[in-house]
């Protein structure tokens, strides 16, 4: 394999700085940080559904029999729906992760994607100075590694997820429609059982209304509770969804690319 000019390896340079210094114009960056974006702000929409609901159960679990709410009581029938509440609770914490990780991700993708830019052109910097003035083997080598593992952060990583944006949707859409219109059957279910007036789509808002109608309440918490299975799968059907979409998915490519980065990075200089 021919070895490239000093007028290519100033090129590539002088791309990598450029490339560092914009990268916020990078279009893989952007396209990437855009991915995460969405699934941040599809998460925080589930996590917002989800405190909803566990609101609306913690609350019900205070209602007397045959009395109004009420903070503490003797008889409280609706304690049985503490499992379902408490399993809700920890997946809105999931979720909450997930949101918090991919907000990460979403700033974080410019400023990493520059590093390895930074890493490129330092590189070749080494390298046209090894070329110009020679250089021993442990120069060619750390040039080499520096190379490619800047390749890796600048390039591989937002284009793993450029990866993930384009296929993830169509492996996933299938599970997503399934669980997201159980958990729509279920929340619309009640909510048009509790008189929700026209215009307002929230749970929440509808059971409102309810505060002191204990007897009613009971009747759809009732409700809730003989589909709580199928809720609770549904809801970590939808998390799962994120998580490979937003961790597996793109760790499976990023995987594949840093194989081929280490496998490059460890060849023995010319």
């Amino acid at each position: 394999m021919p070895r490239p000019s000093l007028a290519s390896l100033l090129v590539l340079a002088v791309a990598a700085f450029v490339a560092a210094a914009y990268f916020d114009r990078n279009p893989a960056v952007q396209a990437a940080s855009a991915y995460a974006e969405d699934v941040a702000t599809a998460s925080a929409v589930l996590y917002v559904s989800l405190r909803g609901v566990n609101a609306v159960l913690s609350t019900a679990q205070e209602v007397e029999l045959g009395g109004s709410l009420v903070v503490s009581g003797s008889v409280q029938p609706l304690k049985a729906l503490e499992p379902v509440d408490d399993t809700i609770e920890r997946i809105s914490d999931l979720v909450f992760a997930v949101m918090v990780f991919t907000g990460v991700l979403a700033v974080a993708m410019g400023p990493v994607s520059a590093t390895g830019c930074s890493l490129i052109a330092l590189a070749t910097c080494v390298w046209i100075l090894d070329r110009r003035f020679g250089g021993g083997t442990v120069a060619k080598t750390i040039t080499r590694k520096l190379g490619w593992y800047g390749a890796f952060l600048g390039l591989a990583i937002p284009l793993a997820f450029v990866i993930a944006s384009l296929v993830a949707d169509r492996m996933t859409e299938g599970v997503w429609a399934e669980h997201d219109a159980i958990v729509q059957e279920i929340t619309a279910s009640v909510s048009a059982q509790a008189d929700l007036p026209a215009g307002d789509e929230s749970w929440f808002s509808a059971m409102a209304g309810l505060a002191g109608d204990a007897e009613r309440y009971q009747t759809l918490m009732a409700e809730v509770f003989a589909r709580a299975d199928d809720l609770i799968r549904a809801y970590i059907a939808i998390l799962s969804v994120f998580v490979f979409r937003i961790v597996i998915l793109p760790l499976l490519v990023m995987g594949a690319f840093f194989v081929l980065v280490r496998a490059m990075a460890q060849r023995a200089p010319a």
